[in-house]
């Protein structure tokens, strides 16, 4: 039985956890699989985005917890391959959503938060869960937090050990949407259509200046962009593109 189901809808590579049984818990087969498919999604030169979400009523459960005791008894490998899994998605240079319906709890939240964006229903529950257990945070749990809700909040949810609703969630900026399961299918429709459209080469060289962007100065954002910009204006999506758009502004205005 797979653990990740994997389909391309036109640019969009959509990747499904699929062991709703064990609350698509990252145990080391469903992250073998899932590091596959994202590394199949980004060999693909057609491809523009990567979506993440989960079948079943829990988006994932986090870390198997015999898998941390395993790694309390000296053997870390598995929780490793934990690290591993959402790392390969932070790193990917695909746009990355995740799309969260049920409980994201400890290293399940990692793997949201390694996510470029973020949207929930209002049945979404994240929960950092490493207090509760004595465990502390890892994977960079903290710093991707951080830098999706600021300090006082991460202070909330991590060292007070509060979860969050899909409504909450919202309102600190730990995701971009929270909608009712029935309105899911539009809203992604919607959200992924810029993304769908865009020429794939220039989708992924704009992430990685949006990654040089936030390490970097503005003189070096701007040098790089620069370079990108007299790049892209050789490609033909741009003469096509250009052309395309005149033309509709010289009917509008005929």
């Amino acid at each position: 039985m797979s653990l990740v189901q994997h389909r391309r809808e036109g640019g969009i590579h959509r990747i499904t956890l699929d062991n709703p049984a064990r609350r698509n818990l990252l145990s080391v087969g469903l992250c073998t699989a899932l590091i596959e498919a994202v590394a199949l999604a980004c060999e693909d030169p057609a491809a523009t985005a990567i979506v993440i979400d989960a079948n079943g009523r829990a988006f994932c459960a986090g870390a198997d917890l015999d898998d941390l005791k395993a790694a309390a008894a000296g053997s870390t490998e598995a929780v490793e391959l934990v690290y591993r899994a959402f790392m390969v998605v932070a790193d990917a240079p695909l746009p990355t959503v995740a799309v969260v319906q049920g409980p994201a709890v400890g290293a399940g939240m990692n793997l949201a938060l390694a996510c470029d964006q973020r949207i929930a229903t209002t049945g979404a529950r994240f929960d950092t869960r490493f207090q509760r257990i004595g465990l502390h945070p890892g994977g960079g749990h903290g710093w991707m937090l951080l830098r999706a809700v600021g300090w006082a909040n991460a202070n909330r949810m991590l060292l007070g050990g509060q979860p969050v609703d899909g409504a909450e969630a919202l309102r600190i900026g730990l995701v971009q949407h929270c909608v009712e399961p029935q309105a899911l299918a539009g809203l992604l429709d919607a959200e992924l259509a810029g993304l769908a459209a865009a020429p794939p080469g220039l989708v992924r060289r704009a992430k990685a200046s949006l990654r040089l962007a936030a390490r970097g100065s503005h003189a070096e954002a701007f040098a790089h962009e620069t370079a990108q910009q007299m790049w892209s204006l050789q490609q033909p999506a741009f003469a096509a593109r250009v052309t395309a758009m005149q033309a509709s502004l010289s009917g509008k205005t005929s």
